[in-house]
């Protein structure tokens, strides 16, 4: 059967000689295709596989638990700009690799987001920032790109009140595990409990329930940046380490560049 269906390209290995396997994000899943010779003629997908890019692509879908055919694919928007652009180029193996172990349950949120996800880093990209600033809200985007990742896959942060007693007052400890903030009564009784501050909490606030597009117009979570940003990122990273118990291999290169 052909199926015929708009997709972002997660990853690609080779397969033999001249071809190569992808994994393609779509609206309600993640296919795995076999692209017979897109090594050998670059007009036989190669281009489209190494391009940021979303794209229209044509399947022969085989047998249950056999891989599918990629019959032919065509660019409907390429983002040029983030691949010229280390930190955006960057970022966009950060966040395939992400969705490449998060995006499995059939839920178009998540083809959603990484449309979003692009968009606003080509917004970042075309603004006047200079190369401070853009690494700056990069690493922002990153943090929401995440939180929201998470809310999509059922396990967003909780934080209005203690995940354990519900108390809405003096909760300034956050437990990964428990997946919310914790209050100074309870405290104790969480053994992976980070310490956070009142901005901190502003912080992971906006990035939840602000557009990505809208995040990079925020003044506050400027304002507030350099005072939270260690903390967000630790939370975040070991929020989304477990859930998908894997370390993401993109992401130390990623830093290393967006904080240097």
């Amino acid at each position: 059967m052909i199926k015929n269906t708009n997709a972002f390209i997660l990853s690609y290995n080779q397969y033999k000689t001249s071809s190569i396997i992808a994994s393609f994000l779509t609206d309600n899943s993640i296919i795995q295709a076999i692209c017979y010779k897109a090594k050998r003629n670059s007009k036989a997908f190669g281009s489209d596989m190494e391009s940021i890019s979303k794209l229209n692509i044509s399947l022969y879908e085989k047998k249950e638990n056999q891989l599918s055919i990629l019959k032919e694919s065509s660019i409907i928007k390429n983002y040029k700009i983030l691949e010229k652009s280390i930190y955006s180029s960057l970022a966009v193996f950060y966040i395939r690799e992400i969705l490449f172990f998060c995006a499995k349950d059939f839920d178009n949120r998540y083809f959603i987001l990484m449309e979003k996800m692009l968009d606003a880093l080509e917004s970042l990209e075309e603004s006047n920032y200079d190369d401070k600033t853009k690494k700056m809200y990069i690493n922002i985007l990153i943090r929401a790109f995440e939180i929201k990742t998470l809310h999509v896959a059922g396990i967003s942060p909780s934080l209005d009140k203690c995940i354990i007693c519900t108390n809405n007052n003096d909760t300034l400890f956050y437990s990964v595990l428990e997946g919310g903030l914790i209050c100074s009564k309870c405290k104790n009784i969480i053994k992976d409990r980070i310490e956070i501050t009142e901005n901190d909490k502003i912080f992971m606030r906006i990035i939840k329930h602000t557009s990505l597009m809208d995040i990079i117009k925020n003044e506050e979570l400027k304002n507030i940046y350099y005072d939270s940003i260690n903390n967000i990122r630790n939370i975040m990273n070991k929020s989304i380490y477990n859930h998908v118990n894997r370390t993401i291999k993109s992401q130390k290169v990623l830093e290393e560049i967006l904080l240097s």
